[in-house]
């Protein structure tokens, strides 16, 4: 699967994503039931048209959704530039030519609506043609420049009465819709954090967190830099001619965002550059581009004073149940019986000490493979409703939350153990390592070497061979042949209507990967 394919299949698990949140949230409304309710009718109306569409087959039997189809023909419009009219001819000829019952958009003016509705819009804002300030905000209703020494007409002159033509128009992009769309994912949400939570600290420089600018930052606004989901953005913008050779008398300026949250193979791609502002001109705009930048300061104005509300898909179990899933104590199940240990070249925390579960008699609890020790202890009894309960009892009732400046952060008592107020998937990643699929098995090069520093499963250890090394193969690990088996045999599955997606578009046989399953395929 290419990597445009997976970013569609990105936005279907976003509005996934979303739509768990929304569910938990109505449940929670429901209990609560003096709770307002934050989103507007109109927006819940979009997200669940949208939500549908992602779902919704292209036509009987179809491998795309109605969602991934149009977002692919939008992306090849946009790389062959194609007009607007030749798409809707497309559209028109794909209606006729696609089984009875297609879900297609009529026109290409009905995408640009479904495209409105998923935040990829933008919003005109004329300006004087001598780039002395917008026509936005204050200065919206006027006609001409507000500037003495210009007076600049705002309109195009010879057009009519009734019609209306701005001599100059700034495309704005809005930013705080992407940077909340990228919390909606997990997998992008979890990367927001990699600056702060993954990044090796030492004397290298390998990313800008590693810089002395940003830690003298971090040391005069400690506020800001205690929360790793906190947004650093890189601006940079240039000209260029978007006609090439045929016109010399017209150029962009376009204004591309990036967040430095992510790591370095992340934040400089193509997909995560977001254009911000279009500043259309004869010429550089020099100076006076301070004039078109002020949609975009005036957003992280709000995002630095205010900030904005956003559902994080990463950490949402944790914030849901009030149990932090992060630390030596993350499993809510084990509770205070966590075992947990700190992998030295992985960097991750590893939970040990399952084998517990087993009957006392198995073979296994001597099987040193699984942590190097000998495991005598008994299974866990799960905690019961009132026990609990009475763990809630050492949660301070007078709790105050928010993200305040100069605020304090709690440090909770060690009777709290991780519950922090009162109220991952791993099918993939079993899939992924059993299957080998390249950035979703667990089982790399650090794990081995992990393996080798705690002193268990000898025969995983990597093994040198001249200046290279040889990574065995698991017995976890499929053969070629069985999971290419395995692939044909997902491939050929068939479900009833509503009980899974169709499972087939995420398999591809030749290359014996599954990627793109929703975590309800997974419970399939």
């Amino acid at each position: 699967m290419n990597e445009v394919e997976n970013n569609f299949n990105d936005v279907s698990e976003m509005l996934d994503d979303m739509c768990n949140a929304t569910v938990m949230e109505t449940d929670m409304e429901e209990t609560h039931t003096n709770q307002d309710n934050n989103m507007p009718e109109e927006e819940v109306e979009k997200f669940a048209k949208l939500w549908n569409d992602s779902h919704c087959e292209l036509y009987p039997g179809s491998q795309y959704s109605k969602l991934s189809f149009l977002l692919k023909m939008i992306n090849i419009k946009a790389l062959t530039n194609s007009s607007n009219k030749s798409f809707t001819m497309n559209l028109e000829l794909f209606m006729d030519a696609l089984p009875k019952g297609e879900t297609l958009p009529s026109s290409n003016y009905e995408m640009k609506k479904l495209m409105r509705d998923l935040g990829l819009g933008y919003v005109k804002i004329d300006a004087c043609i001598n780039d002395c300030v917008l026509f936005w905000k204050e200065n919206e209703n006027l006609d001409r420049c507000p500037n003495p020494a210009c007076k600049a007409p705002r309109w195009k002159s010879g057009l009519g009465k009734h019609k209306k033509i701005a001599q100059k128009v700034l495309r704005h992009f809005p930013l705080v819709p992407r940077l909340q769309r990228l919390f909606m994912s997990k997998d992008i949400g979890e990367d927001m954090r990699w600056h702060k939570e993954k990044r090796v600290d030492d004397e290298m420089i390998r990313h800008p967190a590693d810089a002395m600018e940003w830690k003298d930052f971090d040391n005069q606004h400690d506020w800001f830099a205690k929360d790793a989901r906190n947004v650093r953005l890189g601006l940079a913008s240039d000209g260029f001619n978007p006609f090439g050779n045929m016109s010399t008398n017209y150029s962009m300026w376009p204004v591309i965002v990036t967040p430095y949250n992510l790591p370095p193979w992340k934040c400089m791609k193509e997909n995560f550059l977001m254009l911000s502002l279009l500043i259309p001109g004869k010429e550089s705009p020099g100076n006076n581009i301070d004039v078109y930048l002020r949609p975009l300061i005036d957003e992280l104005k709000e995002l630095w004073e205010t900030g904005v509300p956003t559902y994080d898909a990463y950490s949402a179990y944790g914030m849901l149940s009030g149990w932090s899933t992060k630390g030596k104590l993350a499993c809510p199940v084990c509770n205070k019986w966590t075992c947990s240990l700190t992998l030295k070249n992985g960097r991750k925390q590893c939970y040990m000490g399952h084998h517990r579960y087993l009957h006392s008699q198995h073979s296994w609890r001597k099987n040193k493979k699984f942590d190097g020790k000998l495991e005598r202890r008994s299974k866990l009894e799960e905690l019961t409703r009132d026990e609990v309960l009475r763990q809630f009892e050492f949660v301070p009732k007078d709790l105050v939350f928010g993200k305040t400046p100069n605020r304090k952060k709690r440090v909770r008592s060690p009777q709290e153990l991780n519950w922090t107020k009162r109220k991952k998937n791993i099918c993939e990643n079993i899939l992924g390592t059993s299957m080998n699929i390249d950035g979703k098995s667990k089982d790399n090069i650090k794990a081995r070497m992990d393996l080798k520093a705690m002193g268990i499963r000898k025969e995983l250890h990597l093994q040198p061979k001249g200046n290279k090394f040889l990574m065995p193969l698991a017995c976890y690990t499929l053969p070629t042949l069985e999971r290419r088996k395995f692939c044909e045999w997902m491939k050929s599955i068939k479900l009833p209507d509503g009980y899974a997606s169709n499972l087939s578009r995420c398999v591809n046989v030749e290359d014996c990967k599954i990627l793109g399953m929703k975590s309800h395929d997974y419970q399939s």
